[in-house]
């Protein structure tokens, strides 16, 4: 199976991560824009792309799909055999790390999102802003002393982890005094393909 198309929404960070790697790796795969402001994401050609009606997806040859944006992000690095996703048990370390943003660091900056960029005002900032502490002081005390998440270089666990990141500023991420983070985040926008994802984000 050869990867023909990625269908993404660039505002959103899942669909983020997979700009950035194939930016990053010069794969060169196509862009098809799924527009979650339209409801794109439920039309029934869509949903036979993935029934969760989410982004990103990444389609194949055959007509075969894969979802899930940190499921993408490995197996394209592991066809282009980049060291993003190392052959090795280093892959256990970004798996982790891939679980735990999708399981707490996401849910985490979550609110944010919903308060800022779409105006829920019923979101309790407040109570929020413990739930992201808690998780933001892990992922600062891991960093401590170290370039990357999951080893010397980075991996695909930098572009699953931070991602999110991207909004920080307009979504008012409390990351105050996380100074370790901040000097990842300045090495991971310096990359190559980050400034690629930004400028879809900005002209969606």
């Amino acid at each position: 199976m050869t990867p023909v198309k990625l269908h993404v929404f660039p505002p959103s960070p899942n669909s983020r991560k997979v700009i950035f790697l194939n930016a990053h790796l010069d794969l060169n795969l196509p862009l098809e824009m799924v527009d979650l402001r339209s409801g794109a994401q439920k039309a029934p050609d869509f949903l036979v792309l993935n029934p969760n009606g989410k982004v990103p997806v990444l389609e194949f040859d055959d007509g075969s799909t894969l979802w899930e944006s940190n499921v993408i992000l490995n197996r394209l690095a592991g066809i282009a055999e980049s060291d993003l996703w190392p052959r090795s048990d280093q892959r256990y370390d970004i798996l982790r790390w891939q679980s735990w943003e999708a399981a707490h660091w996401t849910p985490a900056c979550a609110p944010y999102i919903g308060y800022h960029l779409f105006n829920d005002t019923s979101i309790n900032l407040d109570a929020a802003a413990e739930t992201f502490h808690r998780f933001a002081a892990v992922l600062d005390g891991h960093l401590k002393g170290r370039d990357w998440l999951a080893g010397a270089e980075m991996t695909t666990a930098d572009i699953s982890v931070g991602a999110i990141l991207a909004l920080r500023a307009a979504c008012h991420y409390p990351l105050d005094g996380y100074a370790n983070i901040t000097a990842w985040m300045a090495r991971l926008e310096a990359v190559k393909g980050w400034s690629a994802a930004d400028e879809m984000m900005r002209a969606a």
